[in-house]
């Protein structure tokens, strides 16, 4: 890409409250190989130092602007940022997420598969904890192209803090839906976006681990049951508009109220347990019995296994997949991977953790 066909990127950071982690996410966006940016940080009525965070990083970075808003959400803050924009790509990112150096360069390499570089990039995430630990990661998916239907099914892109999209694209699809928060409904804001843009654009896929996702306790995505309402507002028109992807939709809801319930329980979070558990009980009892059933049969298999492998005395041939990037290592923090990443080296398994978070 030469110097006078490079885009403008312009880097939305929505941020409320945001003063103890804002300054990492600003220097990780700052630090990007692809240096033709615009970093739009978006106040969202914050009472803390938040402001004089972006300000003052302002003073040392000229592609930094910083615009205020009373305090309306994080749809309301990303739409301001992608109004005010001057950029032909939008990159958002949390004020408290992080990513890799190469993010954006190795985003719009992918763009450049599509005719006019008119597409959505996407890559995989760490989930990394307050301190920048990572913990897990997302299961590495390979959609691309039409993925409409894959998104129904699973958001596998995780979270707003990953994808490149066109700002005209955006625009057209009416912004992230603000809605959602004043129907008590907030989280899959992401999501009801990325299916728009899914339905008349291809996405593509940068095989790699580039962004930070941040879990917290008290993250909107922490909320299981305003997630879960959210989800349910998000899928009843498309299923009025593609009725035969009812089933799918069906599915889908089932995985992400179990994943929340699992996470929930994991966490020792009772209080979410105690709401979630009569919902799953009411609603997905018969999916609750049919996961339980494959469960058994799963283990049976693999005790299966293992029997056959001691009587034969060799391991069995394992079907996992290996990829051409390393896993992010548990307990390592995410910046430790920046010195090291272009790339399709090292290889690394299919992770046991998968998730299916907005």
């Amino acid at each position: 890409m030469t110097a006078r066909t490079e885009p403008l990127v312009t880097v939305v950071i929505p941020a409320y409250n945001a003063e103890k982690t804002l300054l990492e996410t600003l220097k990780s966006v700052s630090n990007q190989s692809y240096d033709k940016l615009e970093i739009l940080v978006v106040d969202d009525g914050s009472r803390d130092g938040t402001l004089a965070v972006a300000s003052d990083y302002g003073l040392n970075d000229n592609r930094v602007r910083v615009l205020r808003q009373d305090n309306g959400g994080v749809a309301r803050a990303r739409n301001h940022g992608i109004r005010e924009a001057r950029g032909l790509y939008i990159a958002p990112v949390d004020a408290d997420d992080i990513w890799h150096p190469s993010k954006i360069e190795l985003q719009l390499q992918a763009l450049r598969k599509f005719p006019d570089a008119r597409g959505v990039v996407y890559n995989w995430y760490a989930a990394i904890d307050e301190n920048g630990i990572i913990f897990g990661h997302s299961r590495p998916v390979m959609h691309e192209g039409d993925v409409f239907e894959d998104l129904l099914r699973e958001n596998f892109i995780g979270n707003g803090s990953t994808p490149l999209m066109p700002r005209a694209e955006i625009i057209r699809c009416g912004g992230y839906d603000a809605g959602l928060r004043d129907s008590g409904a907030e989280g899959c804001e992401d999501l009801k976006l990325y299916l728009a843009l899914a339905e008349t654009l291809p996405f593509a896929l940068v095989p790699d681990f580039l962004t930070g996702y941040r879990f917290t306790k008290g993250n909107m995505s922490s909320n299981a049951y305003r997630m879960l309402k959210s989800h349910a507002l998000v899928m009843a028109p498309i299923v009025a508009r593609y009725p035969h992807l009812a089933r799918d939709v069906r599915a889908a809801e089932f995985n992400t109220a179990r994943w929340y319930f699992m996470k929930a329980f994991s966490d020792v979070d009772f209080a979410q347990v105690k709401k979630l558990a009569p919902l799953m009980a009411r609603k997905y009892s018969s999916q609750l019995l049919i996961q339980s059933v494959r469960q058994s049969w799963r283990r049976a298999k693999r005790r299966g296994i293992r029997m056959a492998e001691r009587i034969l005395g060799e391991r069995l041939a394992s079907r996992k997949t290996s990829f051409a990037v390393a896993a992010p290592q548990t307990g390592t923090a995410f910046s430790d991977r920046f010195p090291a990443m272009p790339a399709t080296e090292a290889v690394y398994l299919i992770p046991s953790r998968t998730a299916n978070n907005e």
